[in-house]
């Protein structure tokens, strides 16, 4: 299984699809910085015009409310988030599809074992969702820390999230900021790569490449619209994956039990049925 899961991995490193997705986050990344330099200047000009007295007290714009993930207030972080799905799916977790339409599986299966394609296909799915997330999230943290810093969050100024104190890791934020941010990025990287597997699962069943490319981010929209109808956001991937926790105070034991329920509608569908169906 060594060498398929090394081979898959080389197919996602070795994808323009892999790179783009990359290339899509990266952009979103710099267009929030933008709007924060400007927005950091424009202030400023109006301390040097009216000073600190006409303006109000002001506290620094800090790493920690410049950072993609913890900014609440402009377009870039809300479009990352809710494509977030989109993207992770991108680099590799349509290439089993494909694999089949092109009867490039057949090749595989005559020379290796099912049950090796099948988990080294999955894993490798998994991993190329984690990395992309990953990637994009630290990519942010590091040119957000080249321009604003680290400042510890104040919750009197009301510019930080989370701010309220049921929230999730809420005193290690105030007190660590940085080790919260670190481990909010893990616990999404980890996340979106299960949700990158739901494709697996969908290409069990369906035969339309859009459907199996899409699938992931219809069904997470639809979790938050069915979530937020309830008046239970705290269950919605899309609230709880953004580590301002905005509008919702979810639990790492919710966290936890959607993971394991994502991994086992998608893991058991494709490792178990899937790999016993006969591709000649």
């Amino acid at each position: 299984m060594k060498k398929l899961l090394k081979v898959e991995c080389k197919r996602v490193f070795s994808n323009k699809a892999f790179y783009l997705c990359l290339g899509i986050g990266a952009m979103l990344c710099v267009w929030l910085l933008y709007i924060q330099i400007m927005e950091v200047r424009a202030f400023q000009k109006l301390i040097e015009e009216y000073g600190m007295e006409k303006v109000g007290l002001y506290y620094p714009r800090s790493l920690y409310n410049s950072f993609i993930g913890l900014d609440y207030a402009y377009l870039p972080s809300a479009i990352l988030y809710t494509i977030f799905p989109l993207l992770v799916t991108l680099p590799h977790a349509i290439s089993y599809y494909r694999d089949k339409k092109s009867g490039y599986i057949k090749n595989i299966l005559i020379k290796a074992k099912r049950k090796d394609y099948y988990t080294a296909k999955y894993i490798s799915v998994f991993l190329s969702g984690f990395t992309s997330a990953l990637l994009i999230l630290f990519f942010s943290l590091w040119i957000s820390a080249m321009f604003f810093p680290a400042l510890l969050p104040e919750v009197t100024t009301s510019t930080y999230c989370p701010y309220d104190d049921s929230a999730m890791f809420v005193e290690l934020f105030y007190t660590y900021p940085l080790v919260y941010t670190i481990v909010y990025i893990f616990i999404d990287a980890v996340f979106l790569g299960a949700i990158a597997a739901i494709a697996l699962g969908i290409s069990c069943y369906a035969d339309n490449i859009l459907f199996v490319f899409a699938g992931g981010m219809i069904l997470y929209l639809i979790v938050d619209y069915i979530m937020e109808l309830i008046g239970e956001s705290n269950f919605s991937p899309l609230r709880f994956l953004k580590p301002t926790q905005f509008a919702c105070s979810p639990k790492p034991i919710i966290i936890l039990a959607e993971l394991v329920l994502l991994i086992i509608m998608t893991a058991i569908p494709f490792l178990w049925k899937e790999r016993k169906k006969d591709v000649f």
